[in-house]
């Protein structure tokens, strides 16, 4: 297990003028090199980081700061602002999506990177019924999954629990889905995208075969974590046990942190996850 951290933990900072690949998305690797995280999980968002438009030019310089800042990338993250596109009852409009995985699977496989996040809730919308639109999100993985294999690349979904309420209902679409490659991100911090009705325990145990990924929120807060059933220390045991080797992505803070003080902090989380690890 390697520890890695997402970029919009650092957007707070650079709320105004804006953010932009050339400045700001820089400006935040070299943050996260300082941080003592081994890897960045980069998150889309137009003008910082949009894969459907970077230019050779681009790529290559986000591969060559990478390499100049000793910095791994993980892989990307296709936010929860803008997931939701293959819900649409337009063909066109469901495509776009498609195209922003199978792109973002481009983008990690030359980055030497591992895995695509995206996260799902195919629910009744615009008159569309729930087992319409839970056919069009299966569709999307079927269809991305080729790629994927391809490029040896894996897609990590977050199931958020409105749609899928047990780890069974997860296990049922990862097997329609049907690929090695397209398996469960599994949400430590966030309690809207695992079973509620679960324990963290009896979740990762049904689901351990299918783990891609692990999202972790402010691993070093104890009292919060606690408050949601989490305890870290057992779960990077629990990781261990069942041979999960990826990345445990630091995805967000569950306080405010200011941003004069962010960097202290996020060094703390890195140092503390790194221990963890090498004790577990």
């Amino acid at each position: 297990m390697k520890s890695s951290i997402m970029t919009r933990v650092y957007w707070p900072c650079y709320k105004w003028p804006g953010r932009t690949f050339n400045f700001t998305l820089i400006e935040i690797l070299k943050r996260i090199a300082r941080s003592g995280y081994e890897a960045v999980d980069l998150c889309e968002y137009p003008l910082e980081f949009w894969p459907l438009t970077m230019t050779k030019c681009e790529m290559k310089k986000l591969k060559d700061t990478l390499e100049s800042l000793n910095l791994k990338a993980s892989g990307i993250t296709i936010p929860t602002f803008s997931p939701g596109l293959e819900l649409i009852p337009i063909e066109d409009d469901r495509k776009i999506i498609l195209k922003r995985i199978e792109r973002a699977i481009d983008l990690v496989y030359y980055l030497e990177g591992r895995t695509v996040m995206y996260g799902i809730c195919p629910v009744a919308i615009f008159g569309v019924s729930r087992e319409q639109t839970y056919k069009w999100t299966l569709e999307l993985f079927k269809k991305s999954s080729s790629l994927a294999e391809d490029r040896g690349i894996d897609i990590a979904i977050e199931f958020v629990n409105r749609a899928f309420p047990t780890s069974d209902s997860i296990l049922q679409f990862l097997n329609e889905v049907g690929s090695e490659h397209v398996g469960l991100c599994l949400e430590v911090g966030n309690i809207n995208a695992r079973p509620k009705d679960e324990t963290l325990e009896e979740h990762i145990e049904a689901c351990k075969e299918w783990i891609k990924l692990v999202h972790l929120v402010d691993p070093v807060n104890d009292e919060w974590l606690r408050r949601i059933g989490v305890n870290m220390k057992w779960v990077i045991r629990k990781l261990k046990t069942i041979n999960y080797d990826g990345y445990l992505v630091t995805e967000a803070f569950a306080r405010e942190i200011a941003c004069n003080k962010l960097d202290s902090e996020i060094a703390k989380s890195a140092n503390y996850l790194k221990e963890l690890i090498r004790r577990a």
